[in-house]
Protein backbone atom coordinates (compact mmCIF):
# COMPACT_ATOMS: atom_id res chain seq x y z
CA UNK A 1 0.00 0.00 0.00
CA UNK A 2 2.93 2.35 0.65
CA UNK A 3 3.61 2.50 -3.08
CA UNK A 4 0.35 4.44 -3.49
CA UNK A 5 1.03 7.21 -0.93
CA UNK A 6 1.97 9.75 -3.55
CA UNK A 7 -0.80 8.74 -5.95
CA UNK A 8 -3.58 11.11 -4.76
CA UNK A 9 -1.30 14.09 -5.32
CA UNK A 10 -0.29 13.22 -8.85
CA UNK A 11 -2.96 10.98 -10.35
CA UNK A 12 -5.07 13.64 -12.05
CA UNK A 13 -1.90 15.51 -13.02
CA UNK A 14 -0.56 12.44 -14.80
CA UNK A 15 -3.86 11.85 -16.55
CA UNK A 16 -4.35 15.41 -17.67
CA UNK A 17 -0.73 16.17 -18.45
CA UNK A 18 -0.97 13.25 -20.84
CA UNK A 19 -4.12 14.74 -22.33
CA UNK A 20 -2.63 18.22 -22.27
CA UNK A 21 0.46 16.98 -24.06
CA UNK A 22 -1.63 16.14 -27.10
CA UNK A 23 -1.99 19.80 -28.02
CA UNK A 24 1.57 21.05 -27.67
CA UNK A 25 2.55 20.74 -31.30
CA UNK A 26 0.52 21.87 -34.29
CA UNK A 27 0.48 18.62 -36.22
CA UNK A 28 -2.14 16.85 -38.31
CA UNK A 29 -3.50 13.92 -36.38
CA UNK A 30 -3.49 11.71 -39.46
CA UNK A 31 0.29 12.08 -39.93
CA UNK A 32 1.21 10.14 -36.79
CA UNK A 33 -0.45 7.11 -35.24
CA UNK A 34 -2.35 8.04 -32.04
CA UNK A 35 -0.07 5.94 -29.86
CA UNK A 36 3.09 7.57 -31.18
CA UNK A 37 1.46 10.98 -30.89
CA UNK A 38 0.61 10.37 -27.22
CA UNK A 39 4.14 9.19 -26.43
CA UNK A 40 5.99 11.99 -28.23
CA UNK A 41 3.85 14.83 -27.01
CA UNK A 42 3.58 13.54 -23.45
CA UNK A 43 7.36 13.82 -23.24
CA UNK A 44 7.34 17.27 -24.80
CA UNK A 45 4.67 18.52 -22.43
CA UNK A 46 6.59 17.27 -19.42
CA UNK A 47 9.58 19.28 -20.61
CA UNK A 48 7.38 22.36 -20.91
CA UNK A 49 5.99 21.92 -17.43
CA UNK A 50 9.47 21.50 -16.02
CA UNK A 51 10.63 24.66 -17.80
CA UNK A 52 7.76 26.59 -16.22
CA UNK A 53 8.22 25.03 -12.78
CA UNK A 54 9.07 28.30 -11.02
CA UNK A 55 6.09 30.07 -12.57
CA UNK A 56 3.79 27.23 -11.54
CA UNK A 57 5.12 27.19 -7.98
CA UNK A 58 4.69 30.95 -7.72
CA UNK A 59 1.24 31.00 -9.28
CA UNK A 60 -0.92 27.90 -9.73
CA UNK A 61 -3.04 30.00 -12.04
CA UNK A 62 -0.25 29.71 -14.62
CA UNK A 63 -0.93 25.98 -14.88
CA UNK A 64 -4.64 26.63 -15.21
CA UNK A 65 -3.91 29.10 -18.00
CA UNK A 66 -1.85 26.45 -19.79
CA UNK A 67 -4.71 24.02 -19.48
CA UNK A 68 -7.30 26.48 -20.76
CA UNK A 69 -5.11 27.51 -23.70
CA UNK A 70 -4.03 24.05 -24.77
CA UNK A 71 -6.67 21.52 -23.76
CA UNK A 72 -9.52 22.69 -25.97
CA UNK A 73 -8.55 21.43 -29.45
CA UNK A 74 -7.72 17.85 -28.45
CA UNK A 75 -10.06 17.08 -25.58
CA UNK A 76 -13.68 16.33 -26.45
CA UNK A 77 -15.28 18.07 -23.47
CA UNK A 78 -18.66 18.13 -25.20
CA UNK A 79 -18.52 14.37 -25.87
CA UNK A 80 -17.36 13.75 -22.30
CA UNK A 81 -20.17 15.87 -20.87
CA UNK A 82 -22.77 13.95 -22.87
CA UNK A 83 -21.39 10.61 -21.75
CA UNK A 84 -21.26 11.70 -18.11
CA UNK A 85 -24.91 12.77 -18.10
CA UNK A 86 -26.02 9.85 -20.27
CA UNK A 87 -29.82 9.66 -20.61
CA UNK A 88 -30.18 12.97 -18.76
CA UNK A 89 -28.46 14.92 -21.56
CA UNK A 90 -31.49 14.99 -23.86
CA UNK A 91 -33.83 15.82 -20.98
CA UNK A 92 -32.20 19.17 -20.16
CA UNK A 93 -32.39 22.46 -22.01
CA UNK A 94 -29.76 23.73 -24.44
CA UNK A 95 -28.79 26.38 -21.91
CA UNK A 96 -28.25 23.71 -19.25
CA UNK A 97 -26.19 21.65 -21.69
CA UNK A 98 -23.91 24.62 -22.38
CA UNK A 99 -23.61 25.52 -18.70
CA UNK A 100 -22.85 21.95 -17.71
CA UNK A 101 -20.19 21.50 -20.40
CA UNK A 102 -18.50 24.78 -19.43
CA UNK A 103 -18.57 23.94 -15.72
CA UNK A 104 -17.35 20.39 -16.37
CA UNK A 105 -14.38 21.71 -18.36
CA UNK A 106 -13.48 24.14 -15.57
CA UNK A 107 -13.68 21.40 -12.93
CA UNK A 108 -11.33 19.16 -14.91
CA UNK A 109 -8.88 22.03 -15.37
CA UNK A 110 -9.09 22.82 -11.65
CA UNK A 111 -8.34 19.20 -10.85
CA UNK A 112 -5.11 19.48 -12.81
CA UNK A 113 -4.10 22.65 -10.97
CA UNK A 114 -4.87 21.26 -7.52
CA UNK A 115 -3.07 17.94 -8.03
CA UNK A 116 -0.01 18.79 -10.13
CA UNK A 117 3.35 18.44 -8.38
CA UNK A 118 6.03 20.29 -10.40
CA UNK A 119 8.87 18.56 -8.51
CA UNK A 120 8.10 15.18 -10.09
CA UNK A 121 8.91 13.88 -13.56
CA UNK A 122 7.25 11.03 -15.39
CA UNK A 123 8.03 8.67 -18.23
CA UNK A 124 5.33 7.30 -20.51
CA UNK A 125 5.70 4.28 -22.76
CA UNK A 126 2.98 3.22 -25.16
CA UNK A 127 2.44 -0.53 -24.84
CA UNK A 128 -0.32 -1.09 -27.37
CA UNK A 129 -2.96 0.42 -29.61
CA UNK A 130 -6.35 -0.99 -30.60
CA UNK A 131 -8.75 0.52 -33.13
CA UNK A 132 -12.34 -0.26 -34.02
CA UNK A 133 -13.28 -1.56 -37.49
CA UNK A 134 -14.07 1.92 -38.81
CA UNK A 135 -10.72 3.21 -37.60
CA UNK A 136 -12.22 6.29 -35.93
CA UNK A 137 -11.93 5.05 -32.33
CA UNK A 138 -8.70 3.99 -30.67
CA UNK A 139 -7.54 2.78 -27.28
CA UNK A 140 -3.94 3.73 -26.57
CA UNK A 141 -2.40 1.63 -23.80
CA UNK A 142 0.52 3.04 -21.83
CA UNK A 143 2.60 2.66 -18.71
CA UNK A 144 3.53 5.77 -16.72
CA UNK A 145 6.37 5.74 -14.21
CA UNK A 146 7.63 8.37 -11.79
CA UNK A 147 11.34 8.66 -12.61
CA UNK A 148 12.41 9.14 -8.98
CA UNK A 149 10.34 6.20 -7.73
CA UNK A 150 9.68 2.55 -8.44
CA UNK A 151 5.92 2.56 -8.95
CA UNK A 152 4.35 2.46 -12.38
CA UNK A 153 0.74 2.68 -13.49
CA UNK A 154 -1.18 1.38 -16.46
CA UNK A 155 -2.95 4.33 -18.07
CA UNK A 156 -5.05 3.98 -21.21
CA UNK A 157 -6.40 6.78 -23.37
CA UNK A 158 -9.59 6.59 -25.40
CA UNK A 159 -9.58 8.81 -28.48
CA UNK A 160 -11.90 9.37 -31.38
CA UNK A 161 -11.32 11.11 -34.69
CA UNK A 162 -13.33 14.29 -35.06
CA UNK A 163 -15.21 14.18 -38.38
CA UNK A 164 -14.89 17.92 -39.02
CA UNK A 165 -11.23 18.44 -38.12
CA UNK A 166 -9.91 14.88 -38.60
CA UNK A 167 -8.03 15.41 -35.33
CA UNK A 168 -7.81 12.80 -32.61
CA UNK A 169 -9.53 13.87 -29.39
CA UNK A 170 -9.39 12.29 -25.94
CA UNK A 171 -12.72 11.45 -24.31
CA UNK A 172 -11.69 9.14 -21.46
CA UNK A 173 -8.64 8.08 -19.45
CA UNK A 174 -8.48 4.73 -17.65
CA UNK A 175 -6.11 4.23 -14.71
CA UNK A 176 -5.47 0.64 -13.62
CA UNK A 177 -8.86 -0.32 -15.02
CA UNK A 178 -10.70 2.63 -13.44
CA UNK A 179 -12.38 4.97 -15.92
CA UNK A 180 -12.20 8.65 -15.00
CA UNK A 181 -15.23 9.28 -17.21
CA UNK A 182 -17.23 6.54 -15.50
CA UNK A 183 -16.24 7.87 -12.07
CA UNK A 184 -17.56 11.31 -12.99
CA UNK A 185 -20.70 9.67 -14.38
CA UNK A 186 -21.38 7.70 -11.20
CA UNK A 187 -20.87 10.75 -8.99
CA UNK A 188 -23.12 12.87 -11.21
CA UNK A 189 -25.87 10.23 -11.36
CA UNK A 190 -25.95 10.06 -7.57
CA UNK A 191 -26.23 13.84 -7.26
CA UNK A 192 -28.94 14.05 -9.94
CA UNK A 193 -30.95 11.36 -8.16
CA UNK A 194 -30.75 13.26 -4.88
CA UNK A 195 -31.13 16.87 -5.97
CA UNK A 196 -31.75 17.07 -9.72
CA UNK A 197 -29.70 18.21 -12.72
CA UNK A 198 -30.01 21.95 -12.06
CA UNK A 199 -28.57 21.56 -8.59
CA UNK A 200 -25.67 19.55 -10.01
CA UNK A 201 -24.91 22.28 -12.55
CA UNK A 202 -25.07 24.97 -9.88
CA UNK A 203 -22.72 23.02 -7.65
CA UNK A 204 -20.24 22.59 -10.50
CA UNK A 205 -20.42 26.30 -11.25
CA UNK A 206 -19.74 27.44 -7.70
CA UNK A 207 -18.13 24.45 -6.00
CA UNK A 208 -14.83 24.84 -4.21
CA UNK A 209 -11.56 23.13 -5.07
CA UNK A 210 -12.25 20.51 -2.41
CA UNK A 211 -15.11 19.10 -4.49
CA UNK A 212 -12.84 18.25 -7.39
CA UNK A 213 -10.04 17.00 -5.17
CA UNK A 214 -12.51 14.69 -3.39
CA UNK A 215 -13.53 13.18 -6.72
CA UNK A 216 -9.86 12.66 -7.59
CA UNK A 217 -9.27 10.95 -4.25
CA UNK A 218 -12.35 8.76 -4.79
CA UNK A 219 -10.85 7.59 -8.08
CA UNK A 220 -7.54 6.94 -6.31
CA UNK A 221 -9.31 4.92 -3.62
CA UNK A 222 -10.89 2.71 -6.29
CA UNK A 223 -7.49 2.12 -7.91
CA UNK A 224 -5.84 1.24 -4.58
CA UNK A 225 -8.70 -1.08 -3.62
CA UNK A 226 -8.53 -2.80 -7.01
CA UNK A 227 -4.78 -3.36 -6.67
CA UNK A 228 -5.04 -4.61 -3.09
CA UNK A 229 -7.41 -7.42 -4.03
Amino acid sequence: MNNYRFLPRVLIAVLLSGVLSLVCVVQAATEVAPGKLVENLFNEMNEKLQADQEKIEADRGHLLALGNDLLGPYVAFDKMAKKVLGKHWKKITEDQQERYTKAFKERVSLAMVSQYDPSKRYDLKVTGERRNKKGNLVLVKSSVKELSGTSSYLINYKLYQNKKTQQWQVYDVIVEGISVLQSFKSASAEEIKKNGIEKLIEQLEVSSEETTVKLADDIVAKVVTKEAK
